[in-house]
């Protein structure tokens, strides 16, 4: 259906990255915000969405990771995609107010919730490339 080649994975998950980086083109960021800020950007330059930016059940604040993949789309309209994003990143930060992310978790923690971020990456791949 679509070209791995040509999918971005965007991730601030570092196992997403070990594991995707040999397949996809996959772009590293440092925190959950720089990524919604990332697939926001990318959107508006003609991406489209092929997850969702708030996949899983968790809220954005209850977790430090997310890996979402876009897709060029060219002069299509993706006008759909760009109001889905600006609405994540508003509830991002509506969440952030209410109460923050932790900066910092124990490595089982972190790791439980990479495990999470990666689970939804590795169950949508091979539905959607």
């Amino acid at each position: 259906m679509w070209e791995i080649d040509k999918a971005v994975l965007i991730t601030n998950n570092d196992r997403v990255y070990e594991k995707y980086k040999e397949m996809m083109k996959v772009i590293y960021m440092e925190a959950y915000e720089e990524v919604l800020i990332k697939v926001r950007d990318m959107v508006y330059d003609r991406h489209v969405l092929l997850t969702h930016p708030q996949a899983s059940s968790l809220k954005p604040n209850q977790t430090p990771y997310r890996s979402v993949i876009v897709y060029p789309k060219g002069e299509e309209d993706n006008t759909d995609d760009i109001l889905l994003i600006e609405k994540c990143l508003e509830t991002y930060y509506q969440w952030q107010e209410i109460a923050p992310t932790p900066q910092k978790y124990e490595d089982h923690t972190a790791y439980d919730f990479k495990t999470i971020d990666l689970s939804v990456i590795d169950n949508v791949i091979p539905r959607i490339l």
